[in-house]
């Protein structure tokens, strides 16, 4: 699952952001990895030592594992499930950077400056079938990259060659399979949807008016499949009234979100587990901050990659965060 998108404010804040939908417990939290972190890849034990400082969230098991982040340089992304349709080769290859498909994220927020210089290392890259120990599963996935620039682009591993290639994103919104280009013509299918009023329509001697307000969205899917969830997202980001600022972007960005935020008991998968929105969350590029609400805590919180951080950090930062409901109580 998960729906991701980007937004920009009239003042050029630029945000990219996401839902983390997964039935398994990730425990992730907001972290920030200085210049000089070190991993050691699954695939074949190479040694990559960081660049670039970034924040975002994810879990140590050994090394970090991020879900979503941004880095120095305002380089963003987000990791989305990309089912039955992510290919991975087998072995690696000589010569190239060879990397488990949940250690790309990484390397790449370590590594890249914006999404021009990705694209010119990308040919270097090659992804690996390698497990995550923690799931014993190899996470089958697609990524959405954002940069200072205003540049979007998708990477999708659906090639048999095992060649990865940046597409462009003119929509700025990605969820799960099928690939980006069917969600793109199914938009197709929800032109006629509108947030204005309709008017009144004929049927005979009988003219039949709106019960109330809305009556321009009736057809705007409401469920939680992969299609519904781009198109909701797509429209919203598209209608909802600028914002003025960062403060006023977040608060547009998390009711999108909220839109496509799956309640625990809502979908259940088939092994009668139950698939939800573990966090939220959102990455600033313009001003390097990461914006993080877990499952039960409405409470928005924000991390900044500081400059204090970028420059004299050592060791990694963990930001713990309330994971029950915070209400304010206010007295008569």
């Amino acid at each position: 699952m998960c729906t991701s998108f980007v937004y920009q404010t009239k003042g050029e804040d630029l945000f990219l952001s996401r839902t983390m939908d997964f039935g398994f417990t990730l425990d992730a939290k907001p972290v920030a990895l200085p210049r000089g972190y070190t991993f050691e890849s699954d695939v074949d034990g190479e040694r990559y030592s960081g660049k670039y400082a970034l924040i975002g969230a994810g879990r140590n098991l050994g090394k970090y594992i991020l879900a979503d982040g941004v880095n120095e340089h305002g380089l963003a992304c987000a990791s989305l499930y990309l089912p039955s349709e992510a290919v991975y080769s087998k072995n690696a290859e000589a010569g190239k950077t060879n990397l488990a498909p949940h250690e790309f994220l990484l390397w790449a927020l370590s590594f890249c400056k914006d999404v021009s210089e990705l694209r010119e290392v990308l040919q270097t890259i090659h992804l690996v079938d390698q497990k995550v120990d923690l799931l014993g599963i190899t996470t089958p996935l697609h990524w959405i990259f954002y940069d200072k620039s205003g540049n979007v682009a998708v990477i999708e591993p659906t090639d048999p060659s095992f060649q990865l290639t940046l597409k462009e994103n003119p929509v700025g919104v990605m969820t799960n399979t099928p690939s980006l280009e069917w969600h793109f013509k199914n938009l197709i299918n929800y032109i006629d949807i509108t947030p204005e009023q309709k008017t009144s329509a004929k049927f005979g001697k009988f003219e039949a008016h709106p019960f109330s307000q809305g009556g321009g969205t009736l057809g705007l899917p409401g469920g939680y499949t992969p299609p519904e969830r781009f198109v909701r997202a797509a429209y919203l980001k598209e209608h909802i009234q600028e914002a003025n600022n960062e403060q006023e972007g977040i608060t547009n960005v998390w009711y999108v979100l909220k839109s496509v935020t799956i309640p625990k008991g809502a979908v259940i998968k088939s092994d009668g587990t139950p698939d939800l929105t573990q966090y939220t969350s959102s990455m600033c590029v313009s001003s390097l901050t990461y914006y993080f609400t877990p499952y039960g805590n409405q409470r928005i919180t924000g991390c900044k990659l500081d400059d204090d951080f970028i420059n004299h950090s050592q060791t990694p930062y963990e930001w713990d965060v309330l994971q029950t409901e915070d209400i304010l109580y206010k007295e008569r």
